[in-house]
């Protein structure tokens, strides 16, 4: 027996097509709840990682002698000792202070080489401004002497020596001269008892201490590395032995 199938009403056809209509709008709402929380996911692992985000700069050296170019090494910290750091900057600092001259801060800078000096560093210091030829008599309040630390070396084996590259700029009633570098040799060490007065401490709190320095004429080229030029230096060098002004 043959059974026949009666066609669907309008009324099925239309439920029909509601229901997909709703299957589909599901759907589509469930995507795109999946895209969204994709999306913050994504949001908050950018936001998570954008405190170590750092542009990483590629320094060039270049050999004065030579010409030859490398890409040298960026300071890190986990490579470079905490202790290197502040010996540089103390010694950065007793170089500022000692080849500086500019008037208002003269006894500033004095004070602060007396406080980090010691035996023959200090009295060497002392006799730059003693007598009739003292510096601040020669120079008077109209000459400054600019100085900007290129460089400072620490040898390795050699504790408490150092060897700091500077460019001195002597600027006379406003005329700024020809640049001129020298070669630091320093010997120091940490001396914090010796320090026995609130002045001293603040000045220098971890008792850093020059006990010998010896200035050199750098024969190179003076070179300041913020400077588009180069200049070379043939002045004469003050020997060890005098008193370097």
């Amino acid at each position: 027996m043959t059974l026949f199938k009666h066609p669907a009403s309008p009324l099925d056809w239309e439920a029909s097509i509601v229901q997909m209509q709703e299957r589909s709008e599901r759907r589509a709402w469930q995507v795109a709840k999946v895209a969204s929380v994709i999306a913050v996911a994504c949001a908050v692992a950018f936001a998570s990682m954008l405190p170590f985000y750092r542009l990483i700069p590629l320094p060039i050296e270049v050999d004065r002698l030579t010409g030859e170019a490398e890409v040298i090494d960026v300071l890190d910290a986990r490579h470079v000792k905490l202790t290197e750091l502040v010996d540089r900057h103390w010694l950065s600092t007793y170089v500022q202070a000692r080849e500086r001259y500019f008037w208002p801060f003269l006894q500033m800078d004095y004070d602060t080489v007396r406080v980090m000096s010691d035996g023959q560093a200090e009295r060497d210091y002392e006799q730059i401004y003693a007598g009739p030829d003292a510096l601040d008599k020669m120079l008077g309040p109209d000459v400054e002497r600019r100085i900007k630390v290129l460089s400072t070396s620490l040898p390795p084996g050699e504790p408490g020596r150092a060897v700091v590259h500077f460019m001195r700029t002597t600027v006379d009633h406003g005329q700024a001269g020809r640049p001129e570098c020298f070669l630091a040799t320093i010997a120091y060490q940490y001396r914090p008892k010796l320090l026995q007065r609130e002045r001293e401490g603040t000045l220098n709190p971890l008792g850093f201490k020059v006990t010998a320095y010896s200035r050199d004429v750098d024969y190179g080229v003076c070179q300041d590395s913020t400077a588009s030029g180069a200049v070379t230096s043939t002045h004469t060098a003050t020997l060890s032995t005098e008193v370097q002004r």
